[in-house]
């Protein structure tokens, strides 16, 4: 069989992931996460810069692209772990997320993807969720509770 080269536009655009130069929009992630439950006060992070590109958010994260817009100041992101947002961008220009890295933060990253509308990552992370949760009488509320409140699937 002939040689064909594979498609290189996912690579490409990967290529492009942090990449600070190109990019055109960008995110301070981090300086105040919601606390415990019950708890009111929010425990101060370290901001983090992210930078994007625009044009990729479009296609990938409706709702993130619509927080921000070209050569403007930095949209200020509160409420996740720069880690987790760092995944999401990188899902966004093509990466793909290890089951291990989704397994452990599964719940921040159906959180995050849910409101910036990445919809298949979403899904991605429902179903580690659902593959490592353990259902017992004691959690079977909270665990429903939990699923209606993001519509999981």
């Amino acid at each position: 069989t002939p040689f064909v080269p594979e498609n290189p536009t996912l690579q490409n655009m990967l290529k492009y992931f942090g990449d600070e130069e190109s990019a055109d929009v960008k995110f301070e992630v981090g300086g105040a996460v919601e606390s415990g439950k019950g708890r009111r006060k929010r425990a101060k992070t370290t901001t983090i810069t992210f930078h994007a590109h625009h044009i990729f958010l479009q296609m990938s994260a409706p709702a993130l692209a619509d927080m921000c817009q070209p050569g403007t100041a930095p949209t200020a992101i509160d409420n996740v772990q720069p880690g987790i947002f760092k995944n999401l961008l990188y899902y966004c220009y093509g990466g793909k997320i290890g089951e291990e890295e989704l397994q452990s933060n599964a719940k921040g990253v159906i959180e995050a993807s849910d409101r910036f509308g990445i919809v298949n990552l979403k899904l991605e992370a429902e179903a580690c969720y659902a593959d490592t949760l353990e259902l017992t009488l004691d959690n079977i509320i909270e665990v429903a509770t939990y699923a209606d409140s993001k519509n999981l699937a």
